[in-house]
């Protein structure tokens, strides 16, 4: 069996990832081409890949932390990546800052998942490209939930929206629309706020569309409270100055161990002081 087969059969290697690393059997350079014999010692290495995104000094709020995956809790107000109107104040500059001190490296930021700018808390990120070809396959077998906030009380505490989510020409808005695209999402009612009309309820994605819960929540009638585009005449408005939306789990399987590994953060400090 050759290397490249090898690497992509038992290790789950793209061909973009075997253009940019380096193999070594015990300890002598090979091609991808190479017969691999029954037995030796592989090692690879991957070529470090800088990155067009300025450092900034930030504080990070780092849940996790291994030589393959990075784990941070995001604020909210804050982007995940540069975009072409916002390109240096993002959390993607200070993940750069940070590789940048911890391995005086500009490293590229891969990230695995992406919030709103508004929405607060887990991204994952992979530090090189096997992890992250690894976690964008069904193997990492991903599990992310939400909680949310929402206006009503649900008739039943366990439901599922399955329903296409379309984008209308150059709407920043996403509207339900069989010209969309498939979209599931399982919401389970966790705590009912009777005397305020409001609802903490627990959001788990099976597809991961732009804006998903927020379009899936106002379709069956509960929209998010402080929502300003899907959501823009709640009365809650007024004291939710963004919408109550945070990624508190994400389970996954190890890309090195394949290990089941598991995390949850508490529900952020303002959506907790809206239902205290």
């Amino acid at each position: 069996m050759k290397a490249s087969q090898y690497l992509r059969e038992y290790l789950g290697y793209s061909g973009r990832i075997l253009r940019n690393i380096e193999i070594y059997l015990d300890d002598e350079r090979i091609r991808t081409t190479t017969k691999l014999p029954k037995s030796g010692v592989l090692k690879i290495i991957e070529k470090v890949k800088e990155t067009n995104i300025k450092p900034l000094e930030m504080k990070l709020d780092i849940i996790y932390e291994d030589d393959d995956l990075l784990i941070v809790n995001k604020p909210p107000f804050l982007l995940t990546h540069p975009t072409m109107k916002k390109a240096d104040i993002t959390l993607a500059n200070g993940i750069v800052y940070y590789y940048k001190e911890k391995y005086d490296k500009e490293l590229v930021t891969r990230f695995i998942n992406r919030l709103d700018m508004n929405t607060s808390g887990i991204i994952l990120l992979a530090k090189n490209a096997y992890t992250q070809s690894f976690m964008q396959s069904d193997e990492a077998e991903i599990i992310k939930k939400y909680l949310a906030i929402a206006e009503g009380i649900p008739e039943t505490s366990s439901f599922i929206v399955e329903a296409p989510i379309y984008r209308n020409g150059d709407d920043l808005a996403r509207i339900i629309d069989d010209r969309g695209k498939y979209s599931k999402t399982k919401f389970e009612v966790i705590k009912k706020y009777s005397h305020l009309d409001l609802s903490l309820i627990e959001c788990q994605l099976f597809t991961g569309r732009t804006h998903q819960i927020r379009v899936h929540l106002k379709h069956i009638g509960h929209p998010i409270i402080g929502d300003t585009l899907y959501n823009p005449e709640s009365i809650y408005n007024k004291i939710a100055n963004r919408q109550m939306l945070h990624s508190y789990y994400i389970s996954f399987n190890h890309p090195t161990t394949k290990e089941k590994m598991e995390f949850k953060i508490p529900i952020y400090k303002d959506m907790k002081e809206i239902l205290e």
